[in-house]
C-alpha cells in the first residue's frame, strides 16, 4: 500500500506563503475569477467531503507506482514546455504505465518518442474556443466526449496523477476520476481536490519548471532541464531529399520563417515577415524556407529567395530540424524548434517570455516590454494588439542577424558594385 505522509507544520507555512507569492509571480487572476474560483471552492468543499467519504479505498499490494496519469490536453506549444518533465517522469518511474490526457492535435509530435506508454484523446470544451460562451456552452457535443473520458479515466484506477496548470478544473478532473496521490498546486484554486500541493519555484518562472517542480516535491532529482524531440532516420533522410528538390543543398545555410500563430493577437503580420526576409536575403547567403500551416495561402507575394512550405506536422518537423534558425512569432512552432535544437528569433505580444519563452540557449526574444497590460492572454484589451504592432522590422532584423554571425558564422554581404557573398 502507498502511504501519503502528511506535511510538517512549517512546510506548510511555507508552501502558503509561496503560493500567496505566485500570484503576483507566476500567473495573473483578475480579482472576478478569483471570486468565481472562492465560490466554486465553497460549493466543491462539502461535496468532496462526503464523496471521500463514501468512495471505497482501493488497496494496492505493492508499494511501488504501477500507474501514471498527467494532464496536458492543450496544445503543442504547452507538451513541448512539459517535455522536460515527461523526459524526467520516465527516468524516475522506468516501469510505470504512463498515460498522457492530451488534445488530438498534440498526438504526433509525442509519437515514437518513448515517453508516455498511452495517449488518451479527448477534446476538453473549455480548450477549444476563445470564445467564453463557447467554452463553457452546456450543449457542446464535446461535453459528451469529455465525460466519457472521464468515465475511462475513472475506471483504470492511476496510483499517480500530476497536473502543473494551477487551475481549479484540472485538480478536480484528478479528483474526479479517484486518482490514488494526486499532486499539482493549491494558488490557482482547489488545493483540496490533490493529496499533494507543491510549494510553486518562483525563482523559475517558466511554465517548464512549474512542471518539474512536482517530482522535486516529491523527491525526485531533475535530470535535464531542456526539451528533446527526436526524429526517425526515414524522417531526416526524407527531409533531405525534400529540400535537395527544392534547391537547397545539403551544406547551405537556411532559415526557417513562420508567419503563423494559434491566436491573430500573438501574429506580428505577414508583411513584417516578408520584409525580413527580404532584407536577410539581400545581405546574407542564405535559402529562406517560408512555411504555411496546410490549407492556408500567403496574401503577399514571396521574395525570390523564399521557398514556400505546407507540410504535415511531423515533416514540417523534419524539415526545420535541417534549419539554422527560425523566425516565428511566439507560437507551438517556436518551441518545437527549441526542442530540435534549431535557434529561435521570437516575436512576442500579448504573452510573458519570462513564463512561456523559449527554452535553452541561443534564442531571442523581440518584444516591448513597456505594455503593462501583459499577459492578455489573447483578451486584448484595445482595438488591436499595440504590443506587437510596435516592433519594428529592424529589431527583428537585427536579432536575426546577431543569431547568425553567432551560431551559423555568416557575416552581412558587402555593399557596393563589387559585393560578393561570403561565409566565415
Amino acid at each position: 500500500m502507498i502511504q501519503i505522509a502528511p506535511a510538517s507544520a512549517p512546510a506548510d507555512a511555507d508552501r502558503k506563503i509561496a503560493d500567496v507569492a505566485a500570484l503576483g509571480i507566476l500567473v495573473r487572476i483578475g480579482g472576478r475569477k478569483r471570486l468565481l474560483i472562492r465560490t466554486i471552492e465553497t460549493v466543491l468543499r462539502p461535496l468532496v467531503w462526503l464523496v471521500d467519504r463514501l468512495r471505497p479505498s482501493i488497496v494496492r499490494t505493492s508499494r511501488e507506482v504501477q500507474s501514471i496519469l498527467v494532464v496536458e490536453y492543450w496544445n503543442l506549444g504547452d507538451i513541448i514546455m512539459e517535455l522536460p518533465f515527461l523526459q524526467n517522469l520516465r527516468i524516475q518511474y522506468p516501469s510505470a504505465h504512463i498515460a498522457l490526457l492530451t488534445s488530438p492535435k498534440c498526438v504526433p509530435l509525442l509519437t515514437d518518442q518513448g515517453l508516455v506508454d498511452e495517449m488518451i484523446v479527448v477534446r476538453v470544451p473549455w480548450a477549444q474556443h476563445y470564445s467564453r460562451w463557447r467554452k463553457y456552452n452546456p450543449f457542446s457535443p464535446f461535453w459528451i466526449e469529455f465525460l466519457r473520458t472521464l468515465a475511462v479515466l475513472h475506471a483504470k484506477h492511476f496510483d499517480l496523477g500530476f497536473t502543473a496548470r494551477a487551475d481549479i478544473r484540472e485538480n478536480f478532473i484528478l479528483w474526479m476520476v479517484n486518482v490514488r496521490r494526486r499532486v499539482g498546486y493549491a494558488f490557482g484554486g482547489g488545493g483540496f481536490l490533490l493529496t499533494d500541493t507543491a510549494a510553486p519555484d518562483l525563482v523559475r518562472p517558466h511554465f517548464s519548471s512549474r512542471w518539474l517542480r512536482l517530482l522535486e516535491h516529491l523527491g525526485k532529482p531533475i535530470v535535464s532541464r531542456k526539451p528533446h524531440l527526436r526524429l526517425k532516420q526515414e524522417e531526416q533522410e526524407w527531409a533531405e531529399r525534400y529540400l535537395a528538390e527544392r534547391g537547397v543543398g545539403a551544406g547551405e545555410v537556411t532559415i526557417a520563417i513562420h508567419p503563423g500563430a494559434r491566436s491573430a493577437i500573438r501574429q506580428w503580420g505577414e508583411a513584417n515577415f516578408i520584409a525580413v526576409a527580404e532584407r536577410l536575403g539581400t545581405k546574407f547567403p542564405v535559402k529562406i524556407l517560408w512555411f504555411q500551416d496546410p490549407g492556408q495561402a500567403s496574401s503577399a507575394p514571396m521574395p525570390r529567395q523564399c521557398v514556400p512550405l505546407s507540410l504535415p506536422l511531423r515533416q514540417f518537423m523534419a524539415v526545420l530540424n535541417r534549419c539554422s534558425m527560425f523566425i516565428c512569432n511566439d507560437s507551438g512552432p517556436m518551441h518545437i524548434a527549441t526542442a530540435l535544437d534549431v535557434p529561435v528569433v521570437g516575436i512576442f505580444g500579448p504573452t510573458e517570455p519570462t513564463w512561456f519563452g523559449p527554452l535553452g540557449e541561443g534564442h531571442h526574444v523581440v518584444i516591448r516590454p513597456e505594455f503593462w497590460c501583459r499577459p492578455c492572454f489573447d483578451y486584448c484589451i484595445f482595438d488591436q494588439p499595440y504590443c506587437l504592432r510596435l516592433v519594428t522590422v529592424e529589431s527583428v532584423y537585427e536579432a536575426a542577424a546577431e543569431t547568425l554571425g553567432a551560431i551559423c558564422g555568416v557575416a552581412e554581404i558587402s555593399e557596393g558594385p563589387n559585393a560578393t557573398s561570403r561565409c566565415l
